[in-house]
């Protein structure tokens, strides 16, 4: 609870939070498209992972995205944000 911000579209809607980290990772705008299409949160983190350089852990991203999804939803828009990328 750090950014109530984060939480709260985290939880009511987490659509719009997916395509935000999404779109953010990609450098480019967030449209409707990206909240219709989910993108899927495990290929989103991983490349967090590759663009900040973090270590790999295919496993554990697997594992964190299954029942932790808003969690690592937010830990994802929450290391963008910090890192000075996170789309408007």
């Amino acid at each position: 609870m750090s950014n109530p911000k984060i939480c709260l579209m985290t939880i009511f809607c987490m659509p719009c939070q997916l395509a935000k980290n999404k779109a953010s990772v990609d450098q480019r705008e967030c449209t409707i498209c990206d909240c219709l299409c989910m993108p899927r949160e495990y290929f989103t983190r991983q490349q967090i992972r590759s663009k900040y350089g973090f270590e790999q852990a295919t496993l554990m991203d697997c594992i964190v995205t299954g029942p932790c999804l808003p969690c690592a939803v937010c830990q994802d828009a929450r290391e963008i944000e910090d890192r000075g990328s996170m789309v408007r």
